[in-house]
């Protein structure tokens, strides 16, 4: 079987480092400093391997670029010192005359706080490039929180929202109200964009260097597990808004690990009661593919339906494969990988259904499987579904067909694509609350419209800093404190507060319930009513059935909709049945 569009891919990727963003290797090989790109700005090539940016600035500006909406011209921002090692302690000039002392982390340069030890150490490393102060101008009397996130390509387009949310999350906090004894927060975000790697040295640094007592993220369940251990051996609070591999609930880790997104159980039996519900018990569902991600997330899932799919169309109906994990691999290597993948699948085709179960990277597996397996002139387009890492994705897969170079043919196939791709994803969104957040959200960043994966970012980050409200002013803040307050935050008896409204003031109303008052609260955040499960830290929901729905007469502008949903049983059932989202 040749592939057609692979080789596409493979011109297309051999042109530009980032054309199709699919930069995933711990050793990203370059020729050129332009071929490092990173949300952080440019980067150097050195030795044919590309070095994340140090990213000179002044003491009081970002230069991490003019595309980078979360780091534009703010005084509260700054970005790592070229002439001092990131990952130890300098003087302010960055000469060699050894590390500044300290009683105050004013007495340090901007980028800079006073360690335990007395002396001037940097808040900046390789993986962690942005340092966000208060508004206010406080430097001393302040709690540092952390983010691991991966910002830079492939995972930006779908990753900048989450980390824009953690951004405004502490901004609207430090505008409202402030922790016990006055105390405002900053934030240093991480990137661990090229692997579980890139997380442990984020996670060591804030930790061991910032001193954080609580982590947003990361966004990767393979990441959350491997850093997992780290927080806990340190008391660090860890609060992912994206990761639903089971296994996290499963893990040992003394109430420090928490999420916003509801586990993969709820989505595995919805995926397998949307094949059951597409076959109508007429043979539609004739010849099934399941092709997941070798990760935490792909192989869980694909574990958990696997069996169900089986059952209900026969061994000989389901095909299951896995496709390697792109983090840590060069262009070349995902490109042969893949379409050495699907070459080992198409014997079996055609296939009158997919379920890809991944995230950005199924653009490559969708492509190469139209050119590669699929026959136009023999073959019915198969149903393609994509699980929730896609989702937000899923717009874009349509709309660059043809701006894509070679895949111009795929044009006049665009609606009959648009038909046959659909996804699913929890319920992480409560309408007025989301709207609310978007006008913020618009406000703060040159109006861009956040994803709704941004919801649950924000819920992390906000959630996290009411825990940390209950830690009294003559105490440090640690995180098995802040994991100790999660219950007083889902008290069906306590405050409501909701976020909502046309100002922030739901933030205070919160503090004041759990502070002043002494008592607890009951929250419905943007991503909807946070109620954790005070056993596992996770969170049940529904799922929701996306289609593509394009409105204009030129078919120019498709859109992803929530068309269904699937409704839970009676708790703690985790099945339940599909219907109009009405």
């Amino acid at each position: 079987m040749t592939c057609r569009l692979l080789g596409v891919f493979v011109a297309l990727l051999a042109g530009s480092a980032c054309s199709l963003a699919l930069d995933y290797s711990d050793q990203i090989p370059c020729d050129v400093d332009s071929d490092c790109i990173y949300a952080a700005g440019m980067g150097t090539c050195e030795d044919d391997v590309c070095r994340p940016p140090g990213g000179a600035s002044s003491d009081t500006e970002a230069t991490t670029g003019d595309d980078d909406p979360t780091l534009t011209s703010d005084p509260t921002m700054t970005s790592a010192d070229p002439t001092t090692s990131p990952d130890s302690s300098g003087s302010e000039s960055g000469s060699e005359t050894g590390p500044v002392g300290c009683t105050l982390h004013s007495d340090c340069s901007n980028d800079q706080r006073c360690s335990d030890e007395g002396v001037c150490t940097s808040l900046l490393s390789t993986e962690c490039q942005i340092l966000h102060w208060p508004n206010s101008g406080e430097r001393d009397n302040v709690v540092f929180l952390g983010s691991i996130m991966p910002t830079s390509p492939p995972f930006d387009a779908l990753i900048e929202d989450l980390q824009n949310a953690v951004q405004l999350g502490v901004e609207d906090f430090n505008e409202q109200t402030a922790l016990q004894g006055d105390r405002e927060v900053v934030w240093v975000g991480c990137d661990d964009s090229t692997g579980a790697t890139a997380a442990a040295a984020a996670m060591e640094h804030l930790v061991g260097t910032v001193g954080v007592p609580a982590v947003i993220g990361p966004i990767f369940s393979e990441h959350v597990l491997a850093i997992a251990d780290t927080a806990v051996t340190n008391e660090v609070f860890m609060i992912t808004p994206t990761a639903s591999a089971m296994s996290i609930a499963q893990l040992d880790d003394q109430d420090l690990v928490w999420r916003t997104i509801p586990g993969d159980v709820y989505q595995g039996n919805a995926l397998v009661d949307r094949m059951i519900e597409l076959d109508g018990g007429g043979g539609d569902v004739s010849n099934l593919l399941v092709l997941a991600k070798d990760d935490a997330y792909g192989n869980e899932l694909l574990t958990q339906i696997l069996p169900e799919l089986e059952t209900e169309f026969g061994m000989v109906n389901v095909v299951a494969d896995t496709y390697p994990n792109p983090v840590g691999l060069t262009q070349e290597q995902i490109l042969s990988m893949y379409g050495t993948v699907l070459a080992g699948v198409a014997a079996d085709a055609p296939f009158s259904h997919v379920i890809f179960i991944g995230t950005s990277e199924i653009q490559v597996l969708l492509y190469s499987y139209l050119g590669q397996i699929w026959d136009p002139m023999m073959d019915p387009l198969p149903v393609f579904t994509v699980s929730h890492g896609a989702v937000p994705e899923l717009e874009r897969f349509i709309n660059e067909i043809g701006a894509t170079a070679a895949t111009e043919p795929l044009v006049p196939l665009k609606p009959m694509i648009e038909d046959n791709l659909d996804g699913t994803s929890p319920v992480v969104l409560n309408p007025d609350n989301f709207d609310a957040f978007s006008l913020r959200y618009r406000i703060r960043f040159d109006g861009v419209e956040p994803l709704t994966a941004a919801a649950l970012s924000y819920d992390a980050t906000l959630a996290t800093l009411f825990a940390a409200c209950t830690v009294p002013a003559d105490q440090p803040i640690g995180g098995a404190a802040i994991a100790a307050a999660m219950p007083r935050l889902v008290d069906g008896a306590g405050t409501d507060v909701s976020f909502s409204g046309e100002d922030i003031s739901f933030i205070s109303q919160a503090r004041n319930a759990l502070v002043v008052d002494g008592g607890s609260v009951d929250l419905q955040g943007v991503s909807g009513e946070l109620q954790w499960d005070l056993e596992t830290g996770d969170v049940r929901a529904g799922v929701w059935g996306w289609d593509i729905i394009d409105m204009t007469p030129d078919g120019s502008m498709p859109s992803a909709l929530p068309t269904r949903l699937y409704t839970l049983n009676a708790e703690p059932a985790t099945d339940g049945s599909w219907g109009p989202n009405n």
